[in-house]
């Protein structure tokens, strides 16, 4: 067996929360003795970063990032994508893939597997990853299971950089983190920011409260959580490492709710227009449903 014949490269997704998503699929790839090499945005280099796997970063050019997967020796790709044009960069650079039956693109691949309806998007992402290894590595075993937790490595320099500027702004041990913003829309093209944010902020003054906007979210937390102490600049590793340490983390169906979920934090997950059986914190908390946000109320009750 040659050295690069259990090289798997893994095209991740591309908004942060579904990366996170796609945490055990990559822990049971390294248990199971296979090699990936994770293609994603340029902020898995952060994301990602304590994590003992090679990571290659797409390119501006689909024709450069193309390039750059074809000068790759492995020659089999799982696509935890549903584009055309992820399947389409691995065909032209001469690589097997394998994914999900989506925007026509079957005849671009290997092998692939209808889209399964109604399965959280951990379960969406490890059904396809356990086709593909008992396809191209029947040796193999597929774990039966997904584990019940996630986990997200922190790096040491995360961990010291979130404790010295929690430290600097003056927030103690035990803190609070608002995680008010939320990328994307859900059901009917709706927001999935909870109507009730600055209501919530003034109700936990009691407590040390820290929001960590991303960029040009800064200008929205005076709107949305005035009384929260806001930690600007954070790269993702860094966020990760204050969700580590915080008390609480309440958030909107968005990436820092996931992260905080494979960092173990205590999380409180709301959903009002997006459907949690899909994309709940997995093994954590929340409240709401698809179609009805849950009201202050009900918030306050869950995290007393």
């Amino acid at each position: 067996m040659n050295d690069s014949s259990r090289d798997l490269i893994v095209r991740l997704p591309n908004w942060v929360g579904d990366v996170v998503m796609t945490l055990p699929v990559l822990q049971a790839l390294t248990d199971i003795g296979i090699k990936p090499q994770l293609l994603g945005k340029p902020w898995i280099n952060d994301l990602l970063a304590a994590m003992d796997i090679p990571l290659l970063t797409m390119e501006q050019s689909f024709w450069n990032t193309k390039n750059k997967l074809a000068q790759l020796p492995a020659n089999k790709a799982l696509l935890l994508t549903n584009s055309l044009s992820s399947a389409l960069m691995t065909f032209l650079a001469r690589k097997q893939s394998i994914g999900y039956k989506s925007d026509r693109r079957q005849i671009l691949l290997k092998n692939s597997l209808a889209k399964p309806q109604g399965v959280h998007e951990i379960e969406y992402f490890w059904n396809i990853a356990g086709f593909a290894c008992k396809y191209w590595f029947p040796e193999l075993s597929w774990p039966e299971s997904i584990p019940a937790k996630l986990f997200l490595p922190i790096s040491p320099s995360f961990l010291f950089t979130a404790k010295k500027v929690l430290q600097d702004r003056g927030i103690k041990q035990p803190f609070w983190v608002l995680c008010p913003f939320a990328h994307g829309k859900g059901l009917d093209n709706q927001s999935k920011i909870w109507p009730y944010w600055r209501e919530l902020s003034s109700q936990l003054t009691h407590h040390n409260t820290v929001v960590c906007p991303g960029p040009n979210e800064e200008a929205l937390c005076p709107q949305l959580v005035p009384t929260a102490t806001v930690l600007s600049g954070l790269s993702l590793g860094e966020y990760a490492a204050v969700l580590s340490l915080a008390e609480r983390v309440i958030a909107n169906d968005s990436g820092p709710m996931h992260i905080a979920s494979a960092v173990n934090a205590n999380v409180l997950g709301i959903f009002g227009v997006s459907d949690p059986l899909r994309t709940r914190p997995w093994g954590a908390a929340y409240i709401g449903s698809k179609n009805c946000w849950p009201d202050l109320d009900n918030v306050m009750e869950q995290l007393s």
